[in-house]
């Protein structure tokens, strides 16, 4: 299937939470988003012009480890970054330590059931023209970058060092890039990608 014939549509991104109420709030707060309650299960609406909704799903068991995806989210200047890291950590978001070396522009939080995310610095390149959400990032393989950009028609705008970008080619609304990066330890030792370089 080449982009042109691409059929398949990115509608929900869907999130495990053991208290589905209780996160959907959260992330609304992160996100300025509206909050959907309907038969009991809760999503997010976008307000920005966002093409994807986040729909949040109950399990039982509790997080273990790190994620293996994680969500960038915006500011535009620096109190900004500050406003937003105050105001999740007062809705019980916590700071973690994921291997950053502490001069990276963007802060690394864990919401309340502990799923990491960043804050991302202000005026950051990669997220231009996006809203509040900047990237949805996963660990993958560069294969797995190249069967979603067939799959959503999307096309490839970074494959570097084992890391593959895709974003929306439309031009309608905020363009969110989707990242997958190696899980192999040895190849994880490039630079980090640019939405978390200096721009």
């Amino acid at each position: 299937m080449n982009q042109t014939e691409s059929t398949s549509r990115l509608i929900d991104l869907c999130l495990d939470a053991n208290d589905p109420p209780g996160q959907a709030n959260f992330w609304a707060a992160a996100l300025g988003w509206k909050l959907d309650e309907s038969d009991g299960e809760y999503a997010l609406a976008a307000t920005d012009g966002t093409r994807i909704g986040i729909l949040f799903e109950e399990i039982a068991e509790p997080k273990m480890g790190q994620n293996n995806i994680h969500l960038d989210v915006t500011t535009t200047s620096m109190e900004d970054q500050n406003d937003l890291v105050e105001l999740l950590t007062g809705l019980g978001a916590r700071h973690v330590d994921v291997g950053q070396h502490g001069d990276e522009g963007h802060v690394v939080l864990a919401d309340p059931e502990g799923n990491e995310f960043c804050i991302l610095e202000p005026f950051n390149n990669w997220v231009a023209g996006c809203g509040r959400l900047g990237t949805i990032n996963a660990d993958g393989s560069r294969q797995v970058g190249q069967f979603w950009s067939a799959a959503l028609g999307w096309p490839l705008f970074w494959d570097q060092n084992e890391e593959t970008a895709i974003r929306s080619p439309d031009g309608t609304g905020p363009d969110h890039p989707m990242e997958w990066t190696t899980t192999d330890e040895e190849v994880r030792q490039v630079p980090p990608p640019p939405r978390h370089r200096p721009t």
